[in-house]
């Protein structure tokens, strides 16, 4: 009888049993065949379900895989746990254990304290603001100590309306006991009213300038001569030597002296 002694399923003889062994014989042939498939797949314990195509597919693409960079072909490790691919594209998903050597593109999801910055950076604020922070590394929290300059820009102008409270703590510092240093206008019209010696009245709200129309009250007050700057003067002039006054001790320089005996008078002028 043909029966072989195989370990594995590449120790099978695919000729046997052969026509002339025994059938009695059949049962040391399965026996023979099921060894060698539980001893070649010790680890399937259930079912494959890739077909053969996939499986020799992945079994060439492992076979071809290497530590460069290779078009289309998988990337290994070297016996020194070192990939020496130089270029990767997509997503690397997962712990990567180990120094890269190259450029290194995009973004990492997060980052550690371990994994702070090699050097350390300034961050500087102008403008408006300004401060500044050294050494960020990523390493821990920094702040930032600022100052709002005086003279700023523009861009820093705030509306009243857009500070909360502002325009009615400033309407309340006018109140009705209160002064305002300037003003465009009063809310509303007042008026001016003359008293005394004098009449008239107009009415202002601080707008613009006004003129008030007034009059001086009949019989409201008296001067004497003295108080009228020129007027004795003035009045003396008028008794010049061609005037004649009406009643008067005095004409021209002359006084007149009247003298009487019994029904007789003369009168004399004499100057003084």
């Amino acid at each position: 009888m043909a029966l072989e002694s195989a370990t594995y399923i590449n120790g099978l003889v695919a000729t046997n049993p052969t026509s002339t062994d025994s059938v009695s014989q059949g049962d040391d042939h399965i026996r023979v065949i099921k060894s060698t498939l539980l001893a070649t797949f010790p680890n399937v314990t259930g079912a494959v379900t890739s077909t053969h195509t996939a499986l020799n597919t992945a079994a060439t693409l492992c076979a071809a895989a290497t530590d460069a960079n290779t078009a289309s072909t998988l990337v290994k490790r070297t016996s020194g746990s070192v990939i020496n691919a130089t270029t990767f594209v997509g997503n690397l998903t997962g712990n990567v254990t180990g120094n890269l050597t190259g450029a290194v593109t995009g973004n990492a999801s997060t980052a550690t304290t371990a994994a702070a910055w090699t050097t350390g950076r300034t961050i500087a604020l102008t403008g408006d603001v300004t401060g500044t922070v050294t050494g960020v590394d990523g390493s821990g929290n920094v702040s930032i100590t600022t100052t709002v300059q005086s003279t700023t820009s523009a861009n820093n102008t705030v509306a009243i309306s857009s500070v909360t409270g502002l325009q009615s703590a400033l309407d309340g510092k006018l109140a009705t006991t209160a002064n305002a240093a300037t003003a465009s206008a009063w809310a509303s019209n007042m008026t001016l009213t003359f008293g005394g010696d004098l009449s008239g009245s107009v009415a202002f709200n601080g707008a613009a300038g006004v003129t008030a129309s007034v009059q001086v009250a009949d019989n409201s007050h008296s001067h004497t001569i003295a108080n009228i700057t020129s007027l004795q003067t003035t009045l003396d002039s008028k008794l010049g030597s061609t005037a004649t006054a009406a009643n008067s001790d005095k004409i021209d320089g002359y006084h007149i002296s009247t003298a009487s005996s019994g029904t007789n008078s003369s009168t004399i002028y004499f100057r003084t």
